[in-house]
């Protein structure tokens, strides 16, 4: 195997990478893993109601934004591309997280007002959203990585969780948190996508975010009664 041919391998597998773990499914990943190792965050609802959530939440936060943002390449680019797709140009990401942002805030406001979801559910939400906005205030001025971010506040909300509810399994998430994060933010490396400081001060806003957004939260937490 030729040093070209290696190269473009590990091209389209970090390429393949930054799809799957694109921003847009970093809810769906965080539900998926309470659903399993921590339905806590669902409580008093039953289990086959916590499974329908999850799949609204994958409805409403991946299939939907991925729609809009399909559209919104289409009607400003008319032709897709993976640059365009994964919005490697700083310019190119300052509408779709606004748009992205804001409709996260709205969805969260309606699970909270209409549905009664869960407080905490309500305020993982919240914090995925300002995440987003938080990306694309950001991006105004310096391109940032939102990889970076949704992974390291998945990965301080994982942290938190586990001392408010000490579970093995969710030990375990934390651990394979870093480890998709190394791998995902190495392969937008590998593509020239971000630089390492865009990297790095990345993964720390989404930890600062994800920590305030659950911190502020834990005296209440704390005091709640959960039926195990």
């Amino acid at each position: 195997m030729t040093e070209a041919t290696q190269k473009n391998n590990w091209n389209y597998l970090s390429l393949l990478i930054s799809y799957i773990i694109h921003p847009v499914f970093i809810p769906t990943y965080l539900f998926t893993t309470f659903l399993y190792f921590g339905n806590i965050v669902f409580e008093p609802y039953s289990i086959l109601a916590q499974t329908y959530v999850v799949m609204l939440v994958f409805i409403t936060t991946a299939i939907i934004p991925l729609i809009l943002l399909v559209i919104n390449m289409f009607l400003l680019r008319k032709k897709f591309s993976n640059e365009v797709l994964l919005m490697n140009k700083r310019q190119d990401r300052i509408v779709p997280f606004f748009y992205i942002g804001i409709y996260y805030s709205v969805l969260t406001y309606m699970f909270h007002h209409y549905l009664n979801f869960p407080v905490l559910l309500t305020s993982l939400m919240l914090i995925i959203s300002a995440a987003v906005l938080a990306t694309a205030f950001i991006s105004l001025l310096w391109k940032i990585s939102a990889h970076a971010i949704s992974l390291g506040a998945s990965f301080m909300i994982f942290i938190l969780m586990h001392t408010i509810m000490p579970n093995e399994h969710l030990f375990y998430a934390i651990l394979v948190t870093l480890l998709i994060s190394g791998i995902t933010l190495s392969s937008r490396l590998n593509l020239n996508a971000h630089n390492p400081s865009q990297i790095y001060i990345g993964y720390l806003v989404g930890i600062i975010l994800g920590g305030i957004g659950l911190s502020y939260l834990l005296p209440n937490l704390l005091s709640f009664t959960f039926n195990f």
